[in-house]
């Protein structure tokens, strides 16, 4: 009996170990701890909430996150340490001003990135990063999130620790992102981020849609460099590093996009798409003063938000005057967030707040409208709780944005700028009516959730696959390390063009030196290898006949034709050409 339970212990013992060695091997290969550094230079509360999550996410995994910021914590909550760079107000007013509506889409793009290279000398002349770069030593971090918009130069933290850097964007693949991981352009059928086009684009849009790529990949992708260059030199060593190697050291991208929100394009491995990260997996209570206006709607909410960092006064005050009104004949309760703005119009319908919960929001059922300025994120929420979307834009990079749901009638788009309350009332009532609006958001709903990884799953493989083998190198595109005429192919254009140039232009020389060559290593050829023997009889045969050139026939038997030779001691001839005649000096006068 004590051998039958001994041997039950042992095989129990036995069983137990096999299990947990199989639980052990099925389980995936997480990397140990790693030292995050996060720096995220943005003013816009949107920008840093989306970040945020990332930093948690890797926080919440066991790594050591710390984050830099320009702006108070969004997740006050978070596990990561946050370090906030405060600017004095004085500097903040050296920024110029932005005038949307006012100026072309280039204009705008060109005021954006002097703006940006402004906040980020800024943020680095600060005697806080003074210092922490000062401190700084190789083995501190492991790795660099980076949230990216036109402010190359300060990836050169990389630099300070020897590690790889991940970037983390906003908004789709655009140029400035394209460039630095290689990504084609295919100019096309991909619809620029600044022009209003959308798939599929007509012969004549993507006339214009090429002409306008080529122009941000030679111009304003060349400035956009030499500026940051500079930068990159008043900060750092330029002597040790360029920052042409700092960007060698990007890894990947992750992007804010995901491709049933349009333009489908290809993309290389580096860029990783993590659509809908900001949007939460559990939800929270709504606030008290909120939670009671919803509960007092009868006949359903309608949701508002046309920017967090966008200053209502700087929207034509026409268009909400338009849109208050609109809204009260809806007979709906409108939950608006207005932010840093004058006193908006009264109406008991209307609760006017600066900051709400979107994503709990977006989640009620009783939510029958969202009314956006088009940006991918609130697009993403909208698609993710398949809210129909009516889009007031006042950005050309939004416009597409929201045309491409505009085709498959997901939304409707409004110009903030050409509008009149006719068009708002009609396509606001054409929205709430139509009950087809809300079953293609479904659909569309459905198709956005349905993914092999949810983005945080995908953020942590991705990040965790980098730290793992110190860098992506295999993974980086050549086209990354080649010019803007490399990739688009025109250095081949113009060598084809121009060899094709020569050669029809010097063809008699060519063909002449071609021929003239061929035929001498013929001639060669015989003398040496066939007519040898032959050749030296006719030679003696033939001796004494004065002749410039022996020319070899092989057809006639290597017979030896010596040339005609002229005697000098008879007199040339040489002939008279007769004058010519006047026109018309022949004619028989009359």
């Amino acid at each position: 009996m004590f051998k039958l339970r001994a041997s039950t212990t042992h095989r129990a013992k036995v069983f137990s170990c096999a299990f947990l060695l199989l639980i052990g091997c099925s389980l995936p290969t997480y990397t140990s701890a790693a030292n995050i550094l996060c720096f995220f230079q943005t003013f816009s509360a949107t920008t840093l909430y989306m970040h945020s999550q990332i930093a948690e996410l890797l926080a919440w995994s066991g790594h050591n996150v710390t984050v830099i910021g320009t702006i108070p914590n969004m997740l006050p909550a978070a596990r990561y340490r946050y370090i906030q760079i405060k600017f004095p107000k004085r500097h903040l007013e050296l920024l110029s001003p932005f005038q949307r509506g006012n100026r072309t889409v280039y204009w705008e793009f060109i005021v954006m990135f002097g703006n940006t290279l402004l906040l980020s000398d800024l943020a680095f002349s600060q005697p806080l990063m003074q210092k922490w770069m000062k401190n700084a030593k190789e083995d501190d971090f492991d790795l660099l999130i980076f949230g990216y918009f036109l402010n190359d130069f300060q990836m050169g933290l990389a630099s300070l620790y020897k590690c790889p850097i991940i970037i983390s964007a906003t908004t789709a693949p655009t140029f400035w992102l394209n460039r630095l991981v290689g990504n084609p352009a295919e100019s096309s059928y991909v619809p620029s981020a600044l022009t209003p086009y959308s798939q599929p684009m007509d012969f004549w849009n993507s006339w214009w849609n090429f002409w306008i790529v080529l122009l941000e990949r030679t111009y304003f992708s060349r400035v956009m460099e030499q500026e940051n260059d500079e930068f990159f030199c008043l900060h750092f060593n330029c002597q040790n590093i360029r920052m042409w190697d700092v960007r060698r050291n990007i890894t990947l991208i992750f992007t804010n996009h995901h491709f049933s929100q349009g333009p489908v394009r290809p993309n290389v491995p580096a860029m990783v798409e993590i659509g809908g990260i900001q949007i939460p997996e559990y939800r929270v209570p709504l606030q008290p003063h909120i939670a009671d206006h919803i509960n007092k709607a009868q006949n359903g909410v309608i949701y508002i938000n046309l920017g967090k960092s966008v200053n209502c006064t700087e929207l034509p005050k026409a268009l909400l005057d338009s849109l208050h009104d609109v809204l009260v004949e809806t007979q709906m309760h409108v939950l608006w967030r207005w932010t840093h703005c004058t006193k908006p119009r009264q109406s008991s319908r209307i609760l006017y707040t600066k900051w709400m919960p979107q994503n709990d929001i977006l989640a009620l059922k009783s939510v029958k409208l969202f009314i956006t300025h088009g940006s991918m994120s609130s697009l993403g929420e909208g698609q993710y709780y398949a809210v129909p979307m009516l889009g007031i834009t006042y950005l050309s990079e939004h416009v597409g944005n929201v045309e491409y749901l505009v085709q498959f009638r997901f939304a409707q788009r409004i110009d903030a700028y050409r509008t009149n309350v006719n068009e708002i009332r009609r396509k606001i009532f054409d929205i709430l009516n139509d009950p087809s609006y809300k079953e293609r958001m479904i659909l569309y709903s459905r198709i956005y959730r349905d993914r092999q990884l949810t983005p945080r799953e995908t953020v942590l493989y991705w990040v965790n696959y980098v730290l793992r083998y110190q860098g992506t190198p295999h993974m980086r595109s050549p086209a990354a390390e080649m010019t803007q005429l490399q990739m688009l192919g025109l250095d081949l254009v113009i060598f084809t063009v121009s060899s094709l140039i020569l050669i029809w232009k010097f063809r008699g020389f060519i063909w002449r030196c071609i021929t003239g060559r061929l035929m001498a290593n013929i001639r060669k050829l015989l003398y040496k290898y066939v007519f040898v023997k032959d050749y030296e009889i006719v030679i003696e045969r033939y001796s004494n006949i004065r002749y410039d050139e022996a020319v070899v026939d092989a057809a006639r038997e290597c017979q030896i034709r010596p040339q005609a030779t002229r005697d000098p001691d008879v007199p040339r001839v040489v002939p008279v050409k007769a004058p010519r005649q006047r026109k018309g000096s022949g004619r028989r006068r009359r």
